[in-house]
């Protein structure tokens, strides 16, 4: 049996009628449960016993995810489980899997950014731009496609996001940027 069956024999415009009403009763329903205050009845998981603070932090198991981006921390090696700073992150995977190019810092007037240029053989090959979510900032961007050199730009503070800055990530998009 279907939902027409179940409806008789009713016009389009009676139809049309009755789910606007269970619409808008739904609507009012719900809207006056979160006025009422839902009470959540589903089963809540145990909680963990505290951890002492002797227990060594190694041994609290953390989920991770085999993705490179999204809610859960990546497996892979990335930006926020590392132990230093972001410019230290960024610039050991520069050393260690771009030794072929050499790199330089810097921090141009007007720009709240790190931008770090890559060249081989004294010419510039990417530019790779550090920088918060928050800054709209498009001139180097623009400069860079001017010249005819490759640029790139890695945030720097969107783990809440799912942006990881995992190491795969960061070398696939360079590597493909330097072809």
């Amino acid at each position: 049996m279907g939902l027409f069956d179940l409806l008789g024999k009713k016009s389009e415009k009676e139809i049309k009628n009755l789910f606007s009403d269970m619409e808008k009763k739904i609507k009012d329903a719900v809207k006056d449960g979160f006025k009422d205050g839902i009470k959540d009845e589903s089963p809540k998981p145990e909680p963990k016993p505290a951890q002492t603070s002797y227990a060594p932090a190694a041994e609290a198991e953390e989920e991770r995810s085999d993705a490179l981006w999204g809610e859960l921390m990546p497996k892979d090696e990335n930006q926020f489980d590392f132990k230093g700073t972001y410019k230290e992150y960024f610039e050991k995977i520069f050393r260690e899997d771009f030794p072929e190019y050499s790199f330089i810092l810097s921090h141009p007037k007007y720009y709240i950014s790190d931008i770090y240029t890559f060249s081989q053989d004294g010419s510039r090959k990417l530019v790779v731009e550090l920088m918060k979510k928050s800054c709209e900032a498009q001139a180097l961007r623009r400069e860079t496609l001017r010249e005819g050199v490759a640029y790139l730009r890695f945030y720097t503070d969107c783990s809440d996001q799912g942006w990881w800055n995992a190491r795969t990530y960061v070398v696939g998009r360079i590597r493909e940027a330097l072809k």
